[in-house]
């Protein structure tokens, strides 16, 4: 997902990786069974085959007694050889197990960047699909949850009359019915700080809070979340928040970049909406003016012509 579902802290391994984590032990199991197998051979070897060759060894090699020495020195250079490769399979298998990592990483890079196109692709239709402004708030919030690596979501737009944020929309929340009227003013709390300063953040337990200088938090139990603002040509649409409940959710600064891309495009979506919205107002009030007007107006007689 958007994570985002943007990053979470652990990289999910697909099913291929498994059963080859489980070749892997196996072929090591069978390499450690081996290298015993070997070793005792070649000591079991030279036990057996030291006294049998001491004497015709005796009888040609000019340093007499030093025949043991370079018996038991081969199976040493042996044993060696045998630890020296057993070390190098592990740290092959060390590399080997870092590339699937790399590859797992990559795979969900890969996957995550699909969904956020798709993401941004189910944007575009809905401006073209939905011209009513509390459905366009609502599929944005859900989209949210769909894209994104987060339990809850809620969109506030910025009322330029009061100057406060005003909630439009909110998803996965327990108490929704509460959120209905909640209003904040620009830089106050989390979404007004964003608000104030246009700027986004992100929130959570690997995130120091003196990062944004002036931000008062609540409480600290905070999970991950990210606040964003909806910008449209230099113009603030309003604030967008997601957040997590989930205690190892770990959100990045790629996935804050995924949201201020998508809050973007949602803020032309929103703009085209209100634009149709007010056409749709406009149109309507004509229509009923028109028909006052009609109704106002006297009753002209019809002329009657005569036949001569």
């Amino acid at each position: 997902m958007f994570g985002n579902k943007p990053q979470s802290a652990d990289v999910a391994i697909p099913p291929e990786t498994g059963e080859t984590n489980r070749l892997e032990k196996q072929s090591m199991r069978n390499w450690y069974m081996l290298a015993t197998f070997t070793a005792l051979a070649t000591v079991g070897l030279l036990i057996a085959v030291t006294p049998v060759l001491s004497e015709s060894i005796t009888s040609f090699w000019p340093w007499g007694g030093s025949d043991v020495v370079l018996l038991v020195g081969l199976g040493g250079m042996i044993l060696l050889l045998i630890l020296h490769l057993t070390f190098q399979q592990i740290k092959v298998t060390g590399i080997r197990h870092q590339f699937q990592t790399i590859e797992a990483e990559a795979n969900e890079s890969r996957q995550q960047n699909a969904s956020r196109l798709h993401a941004l692709l189910n944007v575009s239709r809905m401006m073209g699909s939905l011209t009513d402004p509390s459905s366009v708030f609502q599929a944005i919030t859900s989209t949210c949850l769909e894209i994104f690596d987060c339990h809850q979501s809620s969109l506030m737009l910025l009322n330029n009359e009061t100057n406060m944020l005003e909630m439009k929309a909110a998803t996965g929340h327990i108490n929704r019915e509460k959120l209905d009227k909640v209003e904040q003013p620009v830089g106050k709390g989390i979404a007004g700080y964003v608000a104030q300063r246009k700027q986004p953040i992100i929130l959570g337990s690997n995130i120091d809070p003196e990062r944004y200088p002036g931000l008062k938090v609540q409480t600290m139990k905070l999970t991950a979340a990210m606040v964003v603002p909806i910008m449209v040509r230099d113009e603030l649409v309003g604030v967008l928040n997601i957040s997590s409940r989930a205690p190892d959710t770990i959100y990045s600064e790629e996935d804050m970049r995924a949201l201020e891309v998508f809050a973007e495009n949602a803020g032309t979506c929103i703009r085209q909406a209100e634009r149709a919205e007010w056409m749709r107002q406009t149109i309507e009030r004509m229509h009923r003016q028109k028909n006052r007007e009609n109704e106002a107006a006297p009753l002209q007689p019809v002329p009657v012509v005569m036949d001569p």
